[in-house]
């Protein structure tokens, strides 16, 4: 082979390590799909903790001492944490020491969430962990006095329509959280992370307001919003997880809570609690064929 030739076979060795750099590494695989966007998370699940190297004091301060003031009015809010990873806001939340509700964490990565369950063990009864997807989540709508996703907007297939569903599952009056990548990061995620008009753009499209955009980390703004709350419906009748859950596979809600399970009564899907954890996606059988 020509020298040329080796010189071409580098340089496109070189391009292909900076390509899968940028898929696996940069973008985390969310040009790729959920699925791959979770396996990776999976893979360094173990060693996320130790990786990023949280602070719970700052997490006190910056996340749920402000989400508490957002939320003052309402006596034991109910809370949706989305992509909650190894349960980083609801730990924030839950050790907080006038913090009274009860936080419901999904996400889609379930090795991630079996840290997040070791994690918050010691606060029993007042958290739920759901191995589930985003893109449609499996609640009714205006069920939740808050919902956040921190430093995951981005990883998903299709950030509006994220916010979307976040806005639908909030309550009138309720408080949005979420995170949007900026800094020269930014212009490697095209369609994933947006300028602060573009995200302004899409929050008051989801019937959002008061948005705030506020400076927290090197790589993420924080931004607060309400959801328009001309009837205003915070505070909530039940925190009982079956009682706020929709059917992934029919919509039909509520479930029904058996031992080490949940079944659908309207097309008899089910869903095994394995580890304190609701496996949402995947059921375990479904009596009616004819819903896959």
């Amino acid at each position: 082979m020509s020298v040329g030739l080796w010189v071409l076979a580098g340089f496109g060795l070189v391009l292909l390590g900076l390509l899968l750099y940028w898929v696996f590494v940069v973008t985390e695989g969310a040009y790729l799909g959920p699925r791959v966007v979770a396996w990776t998370y999976d893979l360094a699940a173990r060693k996320y903790d130790t990786i990023k190297q949280f602070s719970a004091q700052d997490d006190s301060w910056l996340l749920a001492g402000p989400m508490m003031r957002k939320l003052r009015h309402v006596n034991g809010p109910l809370i949706l944490d989305v992509a909650t990873g190894t349960g980083r806001f609801p730990l924030a939340l839950l050790d907080h020491s006038r913090f009274q509700g009860f936080v419901v964490g999904l996400d889609l990565a379930r090795k991630m969430l079996h840290h997040a369950e070791i994690k918050l063990a010691a606060h029993a009864g007042r958290y739920a962990l759901i191995w589930q997807d985003a893109q449609r989540l499996p609640f009714p709508d205006g069920t939740f006095d808050a919902v956040s996703c921190l430093e995951a907007l981005e990883f998903t297939p299709d950030p509006q329509q994220i916010l979307a569903e976040m806005a639908r599952v909030l309550r009138p009056g309720g408080a949005l959280l979420v995170t949007n990548r900026i800094n020269w990061e930014r212009k490697l995620m095209p369609g994933k992370a947006f300028t602060d008009d573009e995200i302004r753009a899409m929050l008051e499209e989801a019937d959002l307001v008061r948005i705030e955009i506020r400076p927290w980390q090197v790589y993420y703004d924080l931004i607060w919003a309400v959801k328009r709350d001309e009837a205003s419906r915070l505070g909530h009748a039940t925190r009982e997880l079956p009682n706020i859950l929709c059917c992934p596979a029919c919509q039909a809600t509520p479930l029904v809570e058996e031992p080490g399970q949940m079944t659908c009564p309207e097309c008899g899907a089910t869903y095994t609690i394995k580890d304190n954890i609701l496996e949402l996606a995947s059921p375990a059988y479904t009596r009616n064929s004819s819903i896959v």
